[in-house]
Protein backbone atom coordinates (compact mmCIF):
# COMPACT_ATOMS: atom_id res chain seq x y z
CA UNK A 1 0.00 0.00 0.00
CA UNK A 2 1.04 3.39 -0.89
CA UNK A 3 1.48 6.25 1.53
CA UNK A 4 -0.46 9.33 0.98
CA UNK A 5 2.16 12.21 -0.14
CA UNK A 6 0.30 15.01 2.00
CA UNK A 7 -0.38 12.99 5.31
CA UNK A 8 2.73 10.15 5.45
CA UNK A 9 -0.39 7.68 6.08
CA UNK A 10 -2.29 4.73 4.18
CA UNK A 11 -5.29 5.65 2.22
CA UNK A 12 -8.57 3.47 3.12
CA UNK A 13 -8.77 0.80 1.58
CA UNK A 14 -11.92 1.83 -0.01
CA UNK A 15 -14.17 4.67 0.47
CA UNK A 16 -17.84 5.51 -1.26
CA UNK A 17 -17.43 8.50 -3.25
CA UNK A 18 -20.43 10.05 -2.40
CA UNK A 19 -19.67 9.91 1.81
CA UNK A 20 -16.86 9.66 2.36
CA UNK A 21 -17.07 6.29 4.65
CA UNK A 22 -15.16 3.33 4.22
CA UNK A 23 -16.91 -0.07 3.43
CA UNK A 24 -16.93 -2.85 5.40
CA UNK A 25 -14.88 -5.57 4.06
CA UNK A 26 -17.56 -8.50 5.65
CA UNK A 27 -20.60 -8.37 7.23
CA UNK A 28 -22.65 -10.01 9.28
CA UNK A 29 -26.38 -11.17 9.05
CA UNK A 30 -27.93 -8.60 9.98
CA UNK A 31 -25.58 -5.85 8.11
CA UNK A 32 -25.93 -7.76 5.16
CA UNK A 33 -29.81 -8.03 5.20
CA UNK A 34 -30.08 -4.49 5.99
CA UNK A 35 -27.30 -4.15 2.53
CA UNK A 36 -29.69 -5.55 0.39
CA UNK A 37 -33.05 -4.15 2.18
CA UNK A 38 -33.97 -7.98 2.90
CA UNK A 39 -34.84 -10.11 6.61
CA UNK A 40 -32.02 -11.56 7.85
CA UNK A 41 -34.02 -14.87 7.83
CA UNK A 42 -33.86 -14.47 3.80
CA UNK A 43 -29.98 -14.00 4.24
CA UNK A 44 -29.66 -16.94 6.01
CA UNK A 45 -32.04 -18.54 3.46
CA UNK A 46 -29.19 -17.54 0.53
CA UNK A 47 -26.83 -18.86 2.59
CA UNK A 48 -28.42 -22.38 3.00
CA UNK A 49 -28.69 -22.41 -0.93
CA UNK A 50 -25.51 -21.71 -1.31
CA UNK A 51 -26.07 -18.48 -3.13
CA UNK A 52 -24.01 -16.29 -0.63
CA UNK A 53 -21.48 -17.96 0.99
CA UNK A 54 -19.92 -16.93 4.33
CA UNK A 55 -17.00 -17.67 6.65
CA UNK A 56 -17.39 -17.83 10.30
CA UNK A 57 -14.42 -15.58 12.06
CA UNK A 58 -14.81 -15.65 16.32
CA UNK A 59 -17.85 -17.35 16.39
CA UNK A 60 -19.61 -14.86 14.40
CA UNK A 61 -20.79 -15.56 10.40
CA UNK A 62 -19.32 -13.20 8.26
CA UNK A 63 -20.50 -12.16 4.44
CA UNK A 64 -17.73 -10.89 2.02
CA UNK A 65 -18.37 -7.60 0.76
CA UNK A 66 -17.72 -9.15 -2.71
CA UNK A 67 -20.10 -11.96 -2.16
CA UNK A 68 -23.20 -9.66 -1.73
CA UNK A 69 -21.42 -7.40 -4.87
CA UNK A 70 -21.31 -10.62 -7.09
CA UNK A 71 -24.99 -11.88 -5.82
CA UNK A 72 -26.05 -8.56 -7.16
CA UNK A 73 -24.48 -8.50 -9.97
CA UNK A 74 -26.43 -12.09 -10.92
CA UNK A 75 -29.72 -10.93 -10.14
CA UNK A 76 -30.12 -7.66 -11.22
CA UNK A 77 -28.56 -5.44 -13.74
CA UNK A 78 -26.86 -2.50 -11.84
CA UNK A 79 -26.49 -2.87 -8.26
CA UNK A 80 -27.20 0.35 -6.04
CA UNK A 81 -24.83 -0.52 -2.85
CA UNK A 82 -26.00 3.18 -1.61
Amino acid sequence: MKNDAKTGQNPPPETDMDTGRTEALAYDIKQAAAKLNVSTKTIRRLLRRGKLTCCKVLRKILIPREQIENFLKLTCDEPNLG
